[in-house]
């Protein structure tokens, strides 16, 4: 294991093994396209290797993936559950310390992997080769000895513990259904009889062009790559208060352990709260009779039964009497688990958990201000993200778990504002990276939307290009940049071909914008400004990168677009309108529209003072919503008619487009408004959870795309951002508005940047910092600096907007 390749990885000597059924059914050697049968979906397979060590090293470094899922013991120690999300061609790797549950004498490695076979709303199968892709293992772990890799020498078995279970639902999850009497937990200890176990198969990759290795890489899974984001930080929830439930009774606050009689014809139901949205594994432990059945789920609400609706984790274990300790093999999310046990004999309930494995959130960055209101806005959407970054961001982590292409957008922003470790934030439009043959982006990647090819959101597209941005903003990595930024050009052309005198008309798929009513016909004023902050953003990123020929594409493209978006503006009121067609702009108008002209670069000098006006305006607005709920069902139909005054009210935005919003109002001169437009999050404050809902009035609980506000205050507000890419200069242009001070520190490549506004304004800044105070700019080298606060910020005042 002393050879490396080029690029410093070691060459793979652990072999694929699986059971000795693959499940790959053939009709002939390379004859016919090979299929997996629909018998082993959803089967598991368990995988034991025995082993001796005179003494325990002091690190014992183990990679190891399979496809679909694998849980890792060491001496029956779980050390890890992956691997995490990704494009089948491109299956991660794990890297796992094994060293600290090693012992002297007989150790065991027990890995249970299960293959889903059917997609989900987390995993996509690969094409089966004649060889792969109905399920596989391969690990190998550095011992004193020497390497141990998966081979015939290790013993699995296909466990019937589980009944095989198919998705269900929007979310695609699995009720997991465990039959523990079938499961003795010792086969995770050393000594473990022997019986009913068998060697492995070694898979040997066969398929056309293949030349028969049985090790690393082979197709369907690619390179391999090893996982670049964090290792889950797992944290143990427990309930805020438990109910026990009787027929015919509101419940009972009781405590655990918990110890009920049951008898075969009255079952026990045990409600526990744990006071706010968790998200992880659900995990119980158990005492009682063999043959007990604890039935259970986990959501965000419950329904007039007393049951989690929608239910996020549905399991169904049997006991087997003893060692009966159960945790769900998928992650799900809520607030409530209930519990219902049938079934004769005496059970105690010892123990509900949830075990939240979420992506780091390291110490450092911070925010405060003199309104605790805003500090607990600040606050609120921290949590909302970290809930919604697990092994990618995810929309959700109560209902769907995808990861979806343009939502991710403000996870990432929020993340680079307020989390030292980015890896994730650079991960996420790696992952997203995966154009069809047209060019454009899947909705939503490494799921069951791509695999189907679901028809698209083309604007989430739009988004994935802004988090490229952010990405070169904030961490200035050249080569990750130029790595990606031929998907964004394949993107703006695919676009490019629904341009009409300038603007994007009939573009196909599922033009979602928002959840607001803001869907129509012919010519869209947020669809164009969204794509003129794309070709502004991709010129930027190539005349960077030295490619001044697709620069030079770009801004052609963004002129022709800019002469062309005149016809959407409205100059008795200060706004854009939503739509045109046949050369007629429709009535209605949005924030939408107007906050993506100003991103997208789309207005007139002339037009700024009023367009800003009018995003400040709120007393006009309404929150409209014809898509929520019935969505694309009611884009099939066509946009209903206005249900608004279109000539006095304008339609507001939902939560995840309040971050274009406030983009465009900070470049239009006005971010010392953002804080009191964050204000508005207040009316999302409830008793309920401390998450932040999908929309303003429903939705899943726990939205990390509605948590704008977490990278503003910090970002706006403080005013803490770079000024070039990578923060080879940093920027410091507090804009309080009406707050008395603000502190906080946000993360940088080199180091945190600190700011401490007041009566005056101190930084501490590890590279060049310009302090912009009232349009007055002070320019400092790295160091600790203080300047006087000056006067309050000028709107109108040339050269003082701030950027994100």
């Amino acid at each position: 294991m002393d050879d490396v390749t080029t690029d410093g990885r070691r060459p793979w000597t652990g072999r694929w093994i699986w059971c000795q059924d693959t499940g790959i059914r053939r009709t002939g050697e390379f004859q016919s396209i090979p299929e997996v049968d629909e018998r082993v979906h959803d089967r598991r397979v368990l995988f034991r290797r025995e082993f001796t060590l005179d003494r325990v090293p002091g690190r014992a470094p183990m990679r190891i993936t399979a496809d679909s899922r694998y849980v890792l013991w060491v001496n029956g120690v779980e050390l890890a559950r992956g691997p995490a999300r990704s494009h089948p061609r491109r299956l991660l790797h794990d890297t796992v310390d094994v060293a600290p549950a090693l012992r002297p004498g007989v150790n065991v490695v027990g890995v249970l992997v299960r293959f889903y076979g059917e997609p989900t709303a987390w995993w996509m199968p690969a094409v089966p080769t004649f060889s792969h892709g109905a399920g596989v293992l391969v690990a190998e772990v550095d011992l004193p000895g020497g390497v141990l890799g998966t081979d015939r020498t290790w013993r699995c078995r296909v466990s019937d513990a589980w009944t095989r279970q198919r998705p269900s639902g929007l979310g695609q999850a699995r009720p997991e259904v465990l039959d523990g009497r079938r499961l003795d937990p010792d086969w995770l200890r050393p000594g473990h009889p022997d019986e009913g176990w068998s060697a492995p198969r070694v898979v040997t990759a066969l398929h056309l062009g293949g030349i028969g290795r049985a090790v690393p890489p082979t197709d369907p899974y690619g390179p391999m790559p090893p996982r670049v984001t964090a290792p889950p930080a797992v944290t143990p929830r427990t309930p805020a208060g438990l109910r026990r439930h009787r027929p015919g009774t509101p419940g009972e606050p009781v405590t655990l352990p918990l110890t009920v009689d049951l008898d075969a014809g009255s079952p026990e139901v045990l409600t526990a709260d744990f006071g706010r949205v968790v998200a992880g594994t659900l995990a119980l432990r158990l005492t009682g009779p063999a043959g007990v059945v604890a039935d259970g789920s986990l959501g965000e609400r419950l329904d007039g039964e007393g049951a989690p609706a929608p239910p996020s984790a549905a399991f169904s274990y049997t006991l087997r009497g003893h060692a009966d300790t159960f945790e769900t093999a998928d992650p799900g999310g809520g607030r409530y688990a209930v519990l219902r046990l049938t079934g004769s004999g005496r059970v105690t309930v010892d123990a509900v958990t949830v075990s939240e494995r979420l992506r780091p959130r390291p110490a450092g960055p911070f925010f405060t201000c003199s309104d605790p209101l805003l500090d607990e806005i600040h606050r609120v959407g921290l949590r909302t993200v970290d809930l919604t970054a697990q092994d990618a961001y995810i929309d959700c982590p109560t209902r769907e778990q995808r990861a979806w292409t343009g939502d991710s957008v403000v996870h990432q922003a929020v993340d680079l504002v307020t989390n030292p470790d980015w890896r994730l934030a650079r991960w996420h439009p790696r992952l997203a990276a995966v154009p069809g043959p047209d060019g454009l982006l899947p909705m939503a990647v490494a799921c069951d939307f791509e695999h189907r090819a679901t028809t698209t959101i083309p604007d989430w597209s739009l988004h994935w290009i802004r988090s490229v941005r952010n990405l070169w903003w904030w961490a200035g990595d050249r080569d990750e940049v130029a790595a990606l930024l031929p998907v964004a050009e394949g993107v703006l052309r695919w676009f490019a071909e629904f341009a009409r005198d300038g603007l994007l008309t009939d573009v196909t798929g599922w033009v979602l914008l928002d959840w607001a009513s803001v869907q129509g016909r012919g010519a869209g004023a947020v669809l164009n400004g969204l794509w003129g902050r794309a070709l502004t953003d991709f010129a930027e990123m190539a005349a960077w990168l030295g490619d001044h020929g697709r620069a030079r594409w770009a801004r052609a493209q963004h002129r022709r677009l800019a002469e062309a978006y005149r016809i959407f503006f409205d100059p008795a009121r200060g706004g854009y309108r939503d739509w045109a067609h046949d050369g007629v702009a429709g009535p209605g108008l949005s924030d939408h529209a107007a906050a993506a002209a100003v991103v997208g670069g789309l207005v007139p000098a002339a037009s700024r003072a009023a367009v800003l006006r009018f995003l400040l305006a709120r007393e006009d607005r309404v929150t409209s919503a014809w898509s929520f709920g019935v969505m694309p069902l009611r884009a099939a139909m066509g946009p209903p008619p206005p249900d608004w005054d279109v000539d006095r009210q304008v339609v507001a935005a939902q939560p995840f487009f309040r971050y274009v919003v406030h983009d465009a109002v900070a470049a239009l001169g006005g971010a010392e408004h953002v804080a009191r437009l964050c204000r508005d999050w207040r009316a999302l404050l409830t008793e309920e959870t401390d998450t932040w809902p999908e929309t303003w009035s429903g939705g899943s609980l726990c939205h990390g795309w509605s948590a704008t506000p977490s990278r503003d205050l910090p970002l706006y507000t403080l005013g803490a951002g770079p000024a070039a890419p990578g923060f080879a200069r940093a920027r410091v242009a507090p804009r309080l508005g009406d707050l008395d001070w603000a502190r906080g520190a946000v993360p940088t490549p080199h180091g945190p940047l600190t700011v401490d506004v007041g009566t005056e304004v101190t930084v501490e800044s590890p590279v060049p910092v310009e302090i912009d105070v009232g349009g007055v700019r002070h320019h400092r080298p790295p160091g600790r600096w203080t300047v006087p606060a000056g006067r309050e910020h000028d709107p109108d005042r040339p050269g003082a907007a701030v950027t994100a």
